[in-house]
């Protein structure tokens, strides 16, 4: 069973090369490892000392930023289980082997893993702190798990098998932000189980700041009220996956309505609420975002007392 990771990169150079160098140290023998540069111009420098014959480095020609050049990457996959890896993270060196025996031993249209982390980029990769969310065991993902627990950042060792994602199409090219959930959402909307590891796929970097110049990121755009809108679309379309008042939209609503008041995003939310039925759900999450907000300009002035008096 081949296995292609796609690594979509713009302008960080040496952060690229360590994230080529875990994938290629990862990736079986019969596999490969796509590199998209999203029209930087930096990954054939950056990776032009590297022979191994696995690695392929392709131009994003279609639409700028995350999503495109995740469809750009596989666009060019051979391989029959396609894996991301972002080019600030790290893949663990098992972690494709374990991804090739759930795919071989499971119903399992797709899957994701725990990440361990690390605080900033210099840090030894061997004190990575495993994150202890989402709570659940290896093996499929239970149906009963809350939406949002089992819905993973493409940064959480995500894997498809290849004709899954030809059925179900490309990620959608205007979600600047946010496009793994609602990339999964449509995944569980379709009936696609998933498979979860509970030991980490990958590390992650919090941050990007490097001997203090900020690394660019490929997700660009990323403006609060532009994420709230992300999430907005997240919601729309995918709220008909789950019934009228099922937790699942409630939980949705909630996460639309948190980051807009905890953000003072105020174009979002009108919006949302303009066309929520039913009605009792639309005054149930006006006021719930009416308390967030006042939650958040509590703790502000609270904030505000206490350095006044330090």
């Amino acid at each position: 069973m081949m296995v292609s990771i796609i690594i979509p990169t713009y302008n960080r150079s040496a952060l690229l090369q360590r994230a080529v160098a875990s994938a290629l140290t990862a990736c079986p023998q019969d596999g490969e490892v796509i590199v998209i540069d999203d029209r930087s111009d930096t990954a054939e420098t950056a990776l032009r000392d590297i022979t191994d014959p696995r690695l392929r480095i392709t131009t994003n020609t279609g639409d700028k930023g995350a999503a495109g050049a995740r469809n750009h990457g596989i666009a060019h996959a051979c391989g029959e289980i396609v894996m991301f890896l972002d080019d600030d993270d790290v893949m663990v060196a098992d972690y494709p082997a374990r991804v090739i025996a759930a795919a071989r031993e499971s119903v399992a249209d797709w899957g994701f893993a725990r990440r361990a982390e690390i605080a900033w980029i210099g840090q030894a990769l061997e004190t990575a702190r495993p994150i202890q969310t989402p709570d659940i065991a290896t093996g499929m993902v239970p149906d009963n798990v809350p939406i949002l627990t089992r819905l993973p950042a493409f940064s959480q060792g995500f894997w498809i098998r290849r004709e899954v994602f030809d059925d179900l199409g490309p990620i959608f090219a205007d979600q600047t932000l946010d496009e793994d959930s609602d990339y999964c959402l449509r995944l569980y909307g379709h009936g696609h189980r998933a498979w979860f590891e509970s030991e980490p796929g990958c590390i992650y970097s919090q941050n990007y700041t490097v001997r203090e110049n900020t690394a660019p990121q490929l997700t660009r755009g990323a403006a609060k009220r532009i994420e709230s809108e992300c999430h907005l679309r997240t919601f729309q379309r995918n709220q008909k996956y789950f019934g009228t008042r099922s937790p699942e939209r409630w939980a949705l609503i909630r996460r639309c309505l948190r980051f807009a008041a905890y953000h003072d995003v105020s174009e979002t939310p009108p919006e949302l609420l303009a066309g929520l039925k039913p009605l009792d759900w639309r005054v149930c999450a006006w006021l719930f975002w009416q308390m967030k907000r006042r939650g958040k300009n509590i703790h502000q002035r609270r904030v505000a007392r206490k350095l006044a008096r330090s």
